[in-house]
């Protein structure tokens, strides 16, 4: 019996349905084998495209050919599951013209091989050409309907970790994974995380990629710059407003791209020093830190990292808790002023409750409109009114604005924090600021100095505050004298 290589290939579902499964193609070589006396040494059962740029199966079929002089015949069901691009044809007419190879078709019964007439190969020709021109229909559809589905919200491809594809809905909806990719966009806007430490912290938690693999640093990397988290997402270069569910907003995504650019992490504080990495020398702006003296005695002093200077003397940390009582009796209320204050406050919100109505009020009715100019400009375009780069241009224009309108109204019903509730426990913190403060111990005392400002400088044994909102406006007010109840 004449030894022969089987290769039966799908490149869908759909075409197994369609009656081109490997078994049904494998049982119609092997009846063909049997009938014409061909004995199958060697088989390859794949699910590849035929226009990948490599078919590693095929090269592998197209090798073991060449390789084995003894095997002088190839069996194929039908030739658009050998090929449907010129390339592997010329591939296979190789084999037969130069390796003597014999090509067989089992469902159409075909035989091509070096004595074969003009006929035979004209006749494959048009074969691979009809199938090629097949392929390419195909592949023009799938990427007009995944177009349509961008233009609609949905995302035309495979859900992101974090999601799933939903069949029915044609939308991706939220997994089991969601929390994990929340958590590692928390971790990294922290400034205290790289990539591969948020790897490791969420792998130990269970996250897992879609084959049950670790998810690694460079995997990380890419779910952390991917839009379609808080919302949009990008299709042939272009931003779609998705109709999914985000699972975090804008501006955390915007914070942890900074941060992936390179803007600098927060300074750890690895010595246990209460007071580190909060003072700053006013002479040459360098750190304040902590020094253990005698094994017992902690003093802060400027690190003369840019070279000694007078005036950096040593403060014992006694001292400098006291040197900070100053910048908190600077916003410390009266009971008279914090309530006087919180009435102030309840009616101007309800003022930014009426702005608000008005401005989404003003938003829809943009949106309005631009959804009107962009169906005639669809119109106009049907009716040959305008141009092709005319017509892209204004639809993307309008594309744009109606993305930015919508961003803008999502933002506006979204729930508010309690603004009122928040205030109410800042002029609160603010009447017994000074009190907590001397009750607490130095760690304490730290948390209340990082929780009301940002930073401190030392001078001349004097500690000056720069305040973060809202205390900064507190001290602003008190020094003005603008806050006068009554």
């Amino acid at each position: 019996m004449n030894s022969t290589l089987l290769y039966i290939r799908v490149s869908s579902k759909e075409q197994e349905k369609e009656g081109y499964s490997l078994d049904a193609q494998e049982k119609l070589g092997e009846d063909y084998a049997h009938r014409n006396n061909l004995k199958i040494v060697k088989r390859w059962k794949v699910s590849e495209s035929a226009w990948k740029e490599e078919r590693i199966a095929f090269n592998q079929m197209l090798d073991y050919a060449k390789k084995h002089n003894s095997v002088k015949h190839i069996l194929f069901d039908v030739t658009d599951r050998m090929t449907r691009n010129d390339i592997d044809k010329i591939k296979i007419m190789t084999l037969v013209k130069y390796f003597d190879k014999t090509i067989h078709f089992s469902r159409s019964n075909k035989i091509i091989n070096k004595n074969s007439g003009s006929e035979d190969e004209f006749m494959l020709d048009i074969e691979v050409a009809v199938a090629k021109k097949m392929s390419n229909d195909i592949s023009r559809k799938t990427r007009m309907g995944m177009l349509e589905k961008a233009e609609q919200g949905l995302f035309p491809s495979n859900a992101p970790l974090g999601y799933e594809n939903n069949p029915l809905t044609r939308l991706i909806e939220t997994n089991d994974k969601a929390p994990h990719i929340q958590q590692a966009f928390s971790l990294i806007a922290s400034g205290s995380y790289s990539a591969n430490m948020v790897s490791n912290i969420l792998y130990e938690k269970g996250f897992r990629g879609k084959r049950d693999n670790r998810v690694g640093k460079s995997a990380i990397t890419h779910i952390l710059k991917n839009p379609l988290y808080y919302g949009v997402f990008r299709w042939n270069e272009k931003l779609y407003q998705g109709s999914h569910t985000p699972l975090i907003s804008k501006e955390l995504f915007d914070k942890v791209q900074d941060i992936l650019s390179g803007k600098p992490l927060n300074h750890i504080n690895k010595r246990n020093f209460p007071f580190n990495n909060i003072i700053r020398c006013g002479t040459c702006d360098c750190k304040v830190l902590g020094e253990l003296k005698k094994k017992k005695y902690i003093y802060y002093h400027c690190t003369f990292s840019k070279g000694r200077h007078s005036g950096g003397d040593y403060i014992n940390q006694e001292n400098i808790a006291k040197m900070f009582e100053p910048s908190l009796q600077k916003i410390a209320l009266s009971n008279e002023l914090a309530e006087w204050l919180k009435e102030a406050l309840k009616e101007r919100l309800r003022d930014s409750q009426k702005l608000r109505e008005n401005r989404l009020n003003l938003l829809t009715g943009q949106l309005k409109r631009l959804s009107t100019r962009l169906s005639r400009l669809y119109d106009a375009k049907l009716d040959n009114e305008v141009n092709n780069e005319m017509f892209k241009t204004k639809e993307e224009e309008y594309n744009n604005q109606i993305l930015e309108i919508n961003s803008q109204i999502t933002n506006l019903k979204k729930d508010k924090p309690d603004v009122y509730e928040y205030a109410c426990k800042i002029f609160e913190l603010s009447k017994n600021l000074v009190y907590l403060y001397n009750r607490a111990n130095y760690e304490e005392k730290a948390k209340i100095l990082k929780t009301v400002s940002s930073n401190y400088t030392l001078l001349y044994k004097n500690l000056y505050p720069i305040y973060k909102k809202p205390f900064s406006y507190i001290a602003k007010g008190l020094k003005s004298k603008d806050w006068l109840p009554g």
